[in-house]
């Protein structure tokens, strides 16, 4: 059995010996294989790189034309589109600074805006009042040749600037579609100074001719779209005497109480800022 044992043993020893020399051959040829593999690489990229630089060592002259020429389309559109940018401003700059308004006789024109402050408002209320209310005998008669009037129409006819205030600056008239009711206390107000007129000229009370001088303001008061004023206007004077047979010259004093409001839904030609005339009171100057 001793010898038995002993004689096994010198076998197994091989066998491992061969075993290890196998996977040393093996991993010795896959290390080979992959140097190989990486050389093969190599060249491929070597090649490759001789190759691009052949290629635009001979064409470099094309190579060169092709980025100046896309260099300048690039340039021409971009600086065609930063063209077209700065118009598509300059639009817009216009529309939002201009507003297009029509004319009482069609024509479209445009306008540019600017920021309504209470001072242009305060002008236009003033102007409207001292430049509608003043009118002499001679102006309402036309020239002494009208003596009474059978309607307002008539009436109107001699007095243009109250009807400016009648259909520009007073609410007249009911119109649902606008939600606007007309103002009845103003129109009974204009009413009034035009009965005075009327009776002014059938009394011989009003001056033939009269011209505004100066005014003062003697009170405005402006608040959320509302004002009211006082305004004193003085005026020259020329009333005929029957019994000298001559005019006599005064100055005389004009006063206009009014309140009102703007509504620029309410604008229109004549009537720019939608100035309303809610409530008019009158002091007219009476023949000496």
């Amino acid at each position: 059995m001793g010898l038995f044992d002993f004689g096994k043993k010198p076998e197994n020893t091989q066998n491992s010996a061969n075993t290890e020399n196998s996977v040393d051959t093996k991993n010795n040829i896959n290390s080979e294989n992959k140097k190989t593999q990486n050389n093969i690489n190599s060249h491929k990229e070597e090649s490759l790189s001789w190759k691009c630089e052949q290629f635009f060592g001979r064409n470099w002259k094309y190579v060169a034309v092709f980025v100046g020429v896309t260099t300048l389309i690039n340039t021409y559109e971009t600086k065609s589109i930063v063209e077209e940018i700065e118009q598509l401003k300059m639009v817009v700059t216009e529309n939002n600074s201009k507003v297009v308004l029509t004319t009482s006789d069609g024509r479209a024109i445009k306008v540019t805006k600017e920021p309504l402050k209470a001072e242009y408002l305060k002008q236009f209320a003033v102007s409207t009042l001292i430049n509608n209310f003043i009118i002499s005998r001679s102006q309402l008669t036309n020239n002494f040749n009208v003596v009474s009037f059978k309607n307002t129409e008539e009436f109107f006819q001699n007095a243009p600037t109250l009807r400016n205030i009648y259909k520009n600056f007073i609410d007249n008239k009911d119109d649902k579609s606008k939600g606007i009711k007309a103002n009845k206390q103003a129109l009974g107000d204009l009413n009034a100074y035009i009965l005075w007129l009327t009776s002014a000229v059938a009394q011989n009370k009003l001056p033939e001719y009269m011209l505004m001088k100066d005014y003062s303001i003697n009170k405005y008061e402006y608040t959320q779209n509302k004002f009211n004023t006082e305004i004193v206007i003085k005026v020259a004077v020329q009333s005929f005497n029957i019994i000298e047979n001559k005019y006599i010259p005064a100055v005389s004093e004009f006063k206009i109480y009014a309140e009102g409001s703007f509504d620029l839904a309410k604008s229109n030609d004549a009537n720019p800022y939608g100035l309303r005339i809610e409530r008019l009171k009158i002091n007219p100057i009476v023949k000496a």
